[in-house]
């Protein structure tokens, strides 16, 4: 499986993570993406079908899950 620049700092910002990380959180911790935050879900996407990720839960956060 091979992974793009944008997938790879994904990966690296949950790698440092203790806990799986909703998108929010994947953003707030991003301090150097190369990435827009629109298309993080396409990104993560992505992810879950190379298996790379797979979906820990669902979270609410105010409106949205």
């Amino acid at each position: 499986m091979e992974l793009t620049k944008s997938e790879m700092e994904i990966m690296d910002v949950l790698w440092a993570s203790e806990k799986p990380l909703s998108r929010s959180e994947l953003l707030e911790r991003s301090e150097e993406k190369t990435w827009k935050d629109s298309s993080v879900h396409i990104l993560l996407n992505g992810l879950l079908h190379k298996k790379a990720i797979r979906e820990a839960g669902m979270v609410k956060r105010s409106k949205t899950y």
